[in-house]
């Protein structure tokens, strides 16, 4: 039987069925453990398995995986409220905090969908990795493209559940969540806007032959190498303080940290590395902008 290959249509199957296994484990685990947080670590960890599973053995791309990251994040915002507050309308604190969730979860879900027409062209890196591995690859894939990513997102997930536990939460906004919530807003807007302004570039290279081998260094572009990445970065820590001024633990910046460090040391390099075997004129770029932090030339 040939399997379908647009990744609307995978996509929407995949994670529909997903979602309602959930929601059948999500009742079978209820009654054995009390902690809504905890639950949604084991039924993610079932989920994960699963998708595994169905990208390398029946897809055969590790593409499946990717809509894991921008979801968690929204649905757990979702099911620690329906857990914790039953059918009441979200609490005025908790709802900006959903807000932002669902606008750069919404930008991920759509950009993970649209950026190829086909689930079985696997992302670059992917392709990159299996080469490298070899046939170690499925052990690789397993623990470092799936259980990372999904400690990682978890962890950074975790905040929230502690931001809808809090005792004052439906109390107004301070004006520390005020300023919280602005940088988690700021990292949103980074993030879409850098990838819109990318887009835009890539489509007009595409039709271009003058810009063929032209890289991106204007817009935001022109301050950061990787805004798109820095704006994720910041929009991980921004949500880990807001949830730490509710007490959240210090446990959970290991999600923000993690999240940083594979970007720092993984993401961006690997990138890095293909811009400039790709691009001549990369090299030129490396020297005038900064790798992720703007620094606006005063360091140089």
């Amino acid at each position: 039987m040939k399997l379908p290959s647009s990744p609307l249509i995978v996509y929407s199957f995949i994670y529909s069925i997903l979602l309602l296994l959930s929601t059948i484990l999500h009742f079978v685990l209820l009654s054995l453990i009390s902690s809504p947080l905890l639950r949604i670590y084991i039924i993610d960890f079932i989920v994960t398995c699963l998708l595994f599973l169905i990208g390398n053995f029946i897809f055969l791309s590790n593409n499946i995986y990717d809509l894991h990251w921008p979801l968690i994040p929204l649905i757990s915002s979702i099911y620690f409220h329906l857990t914790l507050n039953s059918i009441e309308f979200l609490p005025f604190k908790c709802l900006p905090l959903f807000l932002l969730i669902f606008l750069w979860s919404s930008h991920l879900i759509w950009q993970t969908i649209s950026s190829s027409d086909n689930i079985k062209h696997e992302d670059w890196r992917y392709q990159m990795m299996r080469k490298q591995y070899g046939n170690n690859f499925l052990i690789f894939a397993f623990f470092a493209l799936h259980l990372l990513p999904m400690f990682e997102v978890l962890l950074g997930s975790s905040s929230i559940y502690y931001i809808y536990t809090y005792n004052n939460i439906h109390k107004n906004l301070t004006i520390g969540d005020i300023l919280l919530l602005l940088i988690i807003l700021l990292g949103v807007l980074l993030e879409n806007y850098a990838d819109k302004q990318l887009a835009e570039f890539r489509c007009h290279r595409k039709k271009s032959r003058e810009h063929k081998f032209s890289v991106l260094s204007t817009g935001l572009w022109k301050y950061s190498r990787h805004p798109n990445y820095l704006g994720e970065i910041i929009f991980w820590w921004g949500l880990f303080f807001l949830g730490y001024s509710h007490n959240a633990p210090l446990w959970c910046a290991f999600g923000p940290l993690l999240i940083t460090l594979m970007m720092y040391f993984g993401s961006i390099p690997m990138s890095e590395e293909r811009l400039y075997r790709k691009y001549p004129e990369y090299k030129f770029v490396q020297r005038r902008v900064s790798i992720l932090i703007p620094t606006f030339g005063l360091l140089g």
